[in-house]
């Protein structure tokens, strides 16, 4: 399963936290993705990790003793923006198919959401276009 979490260390423990960090063997199901510095006060970071019960402890007992760590279950869709940011329909309707299992009625009409926009020569157009697909989807 994938995780993000939120961690705000103890500023007066960080050393502590980073030699901690280094101690000892991982757990094998824990998969590293991101590790990413906020920026801004006070320091932040945010874990993006995947891991069943023995990478949750190590991550609860590693992070969350040495400061304020809050973990969610998260889903990646990155191909999904990246399908949009490329204006590729196509792409979008296999992921969707692929990967979140939609039926072809579902994905039949998440694209025609996305054409609407796509087909809209302004933003506002496209906005007034998800509303009506919004409406014309109602009960």
């Amino acid at each position: 399963m994938l995780h993000v979490s939120r961690f705000v260390p103890d500023p007066d423990r960080f050393a502590e936290f980073i030699a901690g960090l280094w101690q000892g063997p991982l757990p094998d199901d824990l998969v590293l993705h991101r590790w990413i510095y906020i920026d801004g006060e006070p320091r932040q970071m945010l874990l993006i990790w995947e891991g069943g019960d023995a990478a949750d402890e190590y991550v609860r007992h590693r992070f969350g003793s040495f400061g304020s760590l809050v973990t969610e279950g998260a889903t990646d869709s990155t191909p999904g923006l990246a399908a949009c940011f490329d204006r590729d329909l196509a792409t979008f309707g296999t992921w969707l198919s692929a990967h979140r299992g939609a039926s072809e009625e579902t994905v039949a009409a998440e694209l025609d959401l996305r054409a609407r926009g796509l087909r809209a020569p302004t933003f506002d157009d496209a906005k007034r276009a998800g509303r009506s697909w919004q409406v014309s989807r109602l009960p």
